[in-house]
Parts: C-alpha cells; sequence; structure tokens
C-alpha cells in the first residue's frame, strides 16, 4: 500500500539527496513538533536552524507549494493536515 519511494517528489517537494531537501526537512520539522501558535518569522527559523533567511524563505515556498506550510500575519505555521500527521504520528520523537 505504500507510494513507490522512487516516484518522483509531490510538487513543491526537494529532491532527496539535495541541500534545499535538507533545508525542507528541518522546516517542516520546526514547524511540526511544538510551533507557536503565532508560527515563526523567517528571522526566526533561519537563526534557529543556523540558516539563511533566503534557505528558508525557498524551503517554505516549497512546503507552502506541497499543503505543509501556510504563511500567517507573523510568519510561518504548519498547515491542519501538517498537525493531523504530527498528532497521529510524532515526528519529534
Amino acid at each position: 500500500m505504500q507510494n513507490d519511494r522512487s516516484a518522483d517528489p509531490p510538487a513543491g517537494v526537494a529532491r532527496p539527496g539535495t541541500p534545499e531537501f535538507e533545508h525542507q526537512r528541518r522546516v517542516l520539522l520546526e514547524l511540526a513538533v511544538d510551533p507557536p501558535p503565532e508560527g515563526m518569522t523567517t528571522t526566526a527559523l533561519a537563526a534557529e536552524l543556523e540558516l539563511t533567511a533566503a534557505q528558508v524563505e525557498a524551503a517554505a515556498a516549497g512546503l507552502e507549494r506541497a499543503g505543509l506550510v501556510e504563511r500567517r500575519e507573523d510568519g510561518l505555521g504548519p498547515t491542519p493536515p501538517l498537525r493531523a500527521v504530527e498528532t497521529l504520528w510524532p515526528i519529534g520523537l
């Protein structure tokens, strides 16, 4: 029942093995596990993850296209589907 992992990644998700893929994974993890209700600014995420603001913006844009991250008034946050996955299968364990 699992999808073929050799298939192309969903739209917006970087190809595995690239720096962009690792940036997306780190941004996703930071936003999925106990995010602040108001979200996190690009600057705060960049500082927390030791990435540049441009790297965080690029990662967030792809994750937004994939439906995992949403832009809020004060920053970036997880979408309801990402919060549901984190509730059912905790990512940060």
